[in-house]
């Protein structure tokens, strides 16, 4: 009947796949309400030799981010090595560092769970480490995470060098990227 069709007239299997995490979404935006913004805070530390990163996400926004770019529909945010490498690779992704030319990968050594009353305001956080090369002075910075889901994500990081100064830094679409003095 339809002989040019070779999909079975389903589309792709990554469209059927965001087609459902889509609908996922919002059965979950209709069964609770949810938060009211879309953001992660990531607060930065310059060490001797690296940098550590904790940062925050909202658990909801963070498990359907990962599930869509990993194309994983079963994906399930869980305090387990399997996930925390899923995560690892998706922050890799999406939160570019670079020092010169040289790009910086982090490493997840620590996770966590910051409960809340209402249950979309749970935060998950995962703390990553970095290596810096020696003499570092500046760090370049794209900060992309959610973006691949949320129009309206904004992503604040705190950065504390090694010397004690604090910035604010604020990422959105049309703003993603920054190079910061790290002295």
């Amino acid at each position: 009947m339809y002989h040019n069709r070779t999909d079975g007239g389903l589309g792709s299997p990554g469209r059927v796949a965001f087609a459902v995490l889509c609908a996922c979404v919002a059965v979950v935006a209709a069964a609770a309400p949810s938060h009211p913004f879309r953001l992660s805070v990531a607060d930065m530390r310059v060490t001797d030799g690296g940098l550590s990163a904790e940062i925050r996400f909202f658990w909801d926004d963070l498990q359907f981010a990962v599930m869509e770019h990993s194309s994983d529909m079963e994906f399930v945010l869980a305090e387990s090595p399997e996930v925390d490498s899923t995560v690892e690779g998706y922050i890799n992704e999406l939160l570019l560092l670079r020092v010169g030319e040289a790009p910086l990968r982090g490493r997840v050594e620590a996770r966590g769970i910051e409960d809340a009353e209402i249950i979309d305001e749970i935060m998950w956080w995962y703390r990553l480490e970095y290596a810096l090369p020696a003499g570092a002075e500046r760090l370049e910075v794209q900060n992309r995470l959610l973006f691949n889901l949320f129009e309206d994500q904004r992503n604040i990081v705190n950065l504390r060098t090694l010397g004690g100064r604090e910035r604010t830094y604020d990422f959105s679409w049309g703003r993603e990227s920054v190079s910061i003095p790290l002295l």
